[in-house]
């Protein structure tokens, strides 16, 4: 494999998505997935008075009806009825990251903690998202020519 230098000095202000898709502590956990399917996405911060409060990720979803639909223990199995908001689902108080901040400082708190979307805040206000994918744009957007042709 070839080592490609990536330019990480961008301010994530430049890379984050911030036409953002946001859900209430208290919406259902159906309009989420609804969000997941329509728009593919696969985080969703979640905010109250434009303050972050909690993400909400495809994969948290998918992984609880996985451990609820395989389980065999009752008690886990009758929660299911009652998981039906999505701050029952969040990963509640996540790590956000100051406008100001750079990729190269995003990607580090990202492989750090191994999350995959971090909240860009201003004070205590959302001002956007920057995910995995949104770093792996910016690594292909670097890549020469020749080197974004697909192997054969």
């Amino acid at each position: 494999f070839k080592k490609v230098r990536m330019n990480m000095s961008y301010k994530v202000v430049d890379v984050m998505t911030k036409k953002l898709i946001t859900l209430h502590p208290k919406d259902k956990v159906q309009r989420a997935k609804k969000i997941f399917k329509d728009c593919d996405i696969h985080h969703i911060p979640v905010v109250v008075m434009n303050k972050v409060v909690g993400i909400i990720s495809q994969g948290d979803i998918l992984l609880l009806e996985g451990l609820i639909e395989n389980s065999f223990d009752r008690f886990i199995q009758d929660k299911k009825l009652k998981l039906d908001t999505v701050d029952q689902v969040m990963t509640p108080d996540p790590i956000c990251a100051d406008i100001g901040s750079t990729t190269k400082e995003v990607l580090h708190i990202m492989l750090k903690c191994r999350i995959n979307a971090i909240p860009i805040v201003e004070g205590d206000d959302i001002r956007g998202l920057v995910t995995s994918r949104d770093l792996l744009h910016i690594l292909y957007e670097n890549l020469e020519p020749d080197e974004k042709q697909l192997p054969r």
